[in-house]
């Protein structure tokens, strides 16, 4: 195939390299084989696969009025000069993602790259239909799907990622699913569910700042996968930008 699907551990090197500078290096940990889906998490994938008075007749009288002179116009009122708008805030303040208890996450594959989403920050799954395209928006979206209860925004998730590492399109040809971000609207569109997994905290390599992916929350770390930042991610797809446009 002309456009080979990349693999986690490529996209990483490239993509994350920075959150491994970021932290301190943790010791080595031999990785195991990956099993995404514990007893519970098939169930529970299911779970989010799934409301005026009549005229009177008159004789016609002749009236007489003295014309009076005409009022000399009123001078229009000068147009109160419109507030300035304020300028619009960059990033809410970032905040580190780490969590406090064990939680159940979602993974999911993207072009050959794994990624992870908190199921508490997770809005629902809806497969992927028709799609109508939209003049004027950015190269990673992907098109709007029309649900019954509300309109879904598609992100191309491989274009929004790695647009750099793509020749072509023909990866949009394995999009089936579209994992939704929290109560917002916007969709990312997915190949493959791998299942549900409870993570320790300890299990991710967490962020401290937002450096220049304010979207990536933290590494999970056996898996070598990515742990989305959903409210960041919220607001970098709000203003139409791009894995390359966020915090420096």
């Amino acid at each position: 195939m002309n456009n080979k699907r990349l693999t986690s551990e490529q996209a990483l090197d490239d993509y994350f390299g920075d959150l491994l500078l970021d932290t301190a290096s943790d010791s080595p940990a031999t990785i195991k084989p990956t099993e995404f889906c514990e007893p519970s998490s098939s169930q529970q994938l299911q779970q989010l696969l799934a409301q005026v008075p009549p005229q009177l007749d008159v004789e016609p009288q002749v009236v007489v009025i003295d014309a009076e002179p005409e009022p000399e116009p009123e001078p229009e009122p000068e147009p109160e000069p419109e507030p300035e708008p304020e300028p619009e805030p960059e990033f809410v303040m970032w905040q580190h993602h780490g969590q406090q208890q064990p939680f159940q996450a979602l993974f999911f594959e993207v072009n050959g790259m794994m990624f992870a989403v908190a199921l508490t920050e997770l809005g629902a799954i809806h497969q992927l239909g028709e799609l109508n395209h939209i003049v004027g928006r950015p190269a990673w979206y992907l098109g709007l799907a029309p649900l019954a209860q509300y309109n879904v925004d598609v992100v191309d998730t491989a274009g929004w990622v790695m647009a750099d590492k793509l020749t072509n399109d023909r990866y949009r040809a394995n999009y089936r699913y579209m994992v939704m971000l929290g109560d917002s609207q916007w969709g990312l569109a997915c190949d493959t569910l791998h299942g549900t997994q409870t993570l320790m905290t300890t299990d991710i390599r967490w962020r401290q700042q937002a450096g220049k992916r304010p979207w990536l929350a933290g590494m999970v770390k056996q898996k070598m996968c990515a742990l989305i930042h959903v409210d960041a991610l919220i607001q970098m797809l709000n203003k139409g930008l791009d894995v390359n446009s966020g915090a420096s």
